[in-house]
């Protein structure tokens, strides 16, 4: 592999802040939104134009359920997020729907109220520490390439990229390197609905039926064999009438954090995308009439690197719903480890245990240390979202949208205090953290 030298040069320190979230994904907002209400100056730098990650980016048509049974267990920001979405409190087994533009101008009107400063359409391409401790990140725009300062920083991009630029360990994939498959989602309009909404009663994406009957059909001239690329609902949801969100298919042998693999994928999925329509035209009722809008901008990316925190959560954990002493957050979504590979045994046997073998009773529930939200080896950086500390199994269940808010709000809560003593995140008085959650109708317990 060839290198060059990169000339040095000076940077600009474009900013100073007391707490710098990077990523403006569901947990990158809960963050932002909890230092910046609890006195501190905060900056989110997101790499698009608006928030929302997952939900808005990669068209994710719902958020995962506040709790799947009975009271919502997932409270606090979240809860104040869909209650200003007027889409209820994601309880009872219910799956929120994430109407794409409209959450955008959400999410810019709570960071507006809260006077959080945002810095979009930017990447971050390096830091600068001294000893255990990041000063700067660097960053890039069209205003160039410049430094960013902080006290407290908050790794929000999902794929631990901040921390992995600053040299924290993590893990990432199985034994192998492989990783859960990713999901190019997108939207159709011109569905009639009675027409589908019929045949969804009796044949869903939980009954894998509506999905047998296109890989019946796939490599057939119907419907083209996309190489690495799987048919599959996965998750449909109304967002008005005749539009319609679906998370749908599955890429595999991607890497969520290599460029190429994040090319690749784009190109399968729009590729999936725009053949199941066609097939869905002929196949489908109600689908006569129905065309693509919109293809995510972003890849649905569910497994990358996990961080090596204070504490890493276990399968053993989950399974035994330990308490912990320093919990800041409570969830009782299953594992949800999606098949790594294209068999229908593999995906059956995912679809198992989500549905099945890791569902909790109602009542039971599990609980998110805040010590693994600290990176072992960097004293003022927090990661929230799904690169926590935990295993592969665990990052199964904890990796949806409703516990990413929560962890992200825990960190932002914490990182807001530590700006006002200058502490490690080590030292965090937990207790007074969960005091402060609950204060802020947080649950932690």
């Amino acid at each position: 592999m060839a290198y060059i030298k990169e000339p040095a040069k000076k940077l600009r320190v474009a900013g100073k802040y007391d707490v710098l979230v990077c990523g403006g994904g569901p947990a990158g907002i809960g963050a932002a939104l909890s230092a910046a209400r609890n006195g501190a100056k905060t900056l989110l730098v997101e790499q698009f134009g608006f928030l929302g990650g997952m939900g808005t980016g990669a068209l994710v048509p719902t958020f995962a359920p506040s709790a799947m049974s009975g009271a919502p267990l997932i409270k606090g920001i979240h809860a104040e997020i869909l209650a200003l979405l007027g889409i209820g409190d994601g309880s009872n087994d219910t799956w929120p729907p994430i109407d794409p533009e409209k959450t955008k101008r959400a999410y810019d009107r709570l960071m507006e109220i809260a006077g959080v400063e945002l810095l979009f359409f930017t990447r971050i391409s390096g830091v600068i520490k001294t000893g255990k401790r990041i000063d700067c990140i660097i960053t890039e725009n069209k205003s160039g390439r410049q430094a960013l300062n902080a006290k407290y920083f908050i790794d929000c991009t999902g794929d631990a990229d901040i921390a992995a630029l600053s040299g924290v360990h993590f893990k990432k994939g199985d034994r192998k390197g492989s990783m859960q498959p990713a999901s190019n989602c997108f939207t159709v309009a011109g569905i009639d609905d009675e027409e589908f909404e019929a045949i969804r009663k009796t044949n869903n994406a939980h009954d894998l039926k509506l999905s047998d009957i296109m890989r019946s059909d796939e490599g057939k001239k119907i419907l083209p064999e996309v190489s690495s690329g799987e048919y599959r609902f996965l998750l449909e949801t109304k967002f008005e009438k005749g539009y319609w969100g679906f998370n749908f298919g599955h890429i595999f042998s991607i890497d969520g954090t290599d460029a190429k693999d994040l090319s690749i994928a784009a190109q399968k999925g729009r590729e999936l995308a725009n053949n199941f329509i066609a097939y869905a035209r002929k196949k489908f009722p109600g689908f006569k009439n129905a065309y693509l809008v919109s293809v995510g901008q972003t890849i649905g990316i569910r497994e990358t690197r996990i961080i090596e925190g204070e504490y890493t959560m276990t399968v053993a954990d989950y399974l035994s719903r330990t308490k912990f002493h320093d919990s800041i957050a409570v969830y009782d979504y299953p594992v949800d480890m999606h098949q790594t590979d294209k068999s229908l045994k593999a995906f059956k046997k995912s679809h198992k245990a989500f549905t099945q073998d890791f569902l909790l009773s109602p009542g039971e529930y599990y609980s998110v240390p805040f010590r693994a939200l600290v990176p072992k080896s960097i004293d003022n950086l927090l990661a929230a979202g799904r690169s926590i500390s935990c295993d592969r199994q665990v990052q199964a269940a904890t990796r949806v949208m409703p516990l990413c808010v929560a962890t992200g709000e825990a960190a932002g809560l914490a990182a807001s205090m530590a700006a006002k003593k200058g502490n490690s995140f080590r030292d965090t008085d937990t207790e007074l953290l969960r005091e402060r959650l609950t204060a802020q109708r947080a649950r932690v317990d």
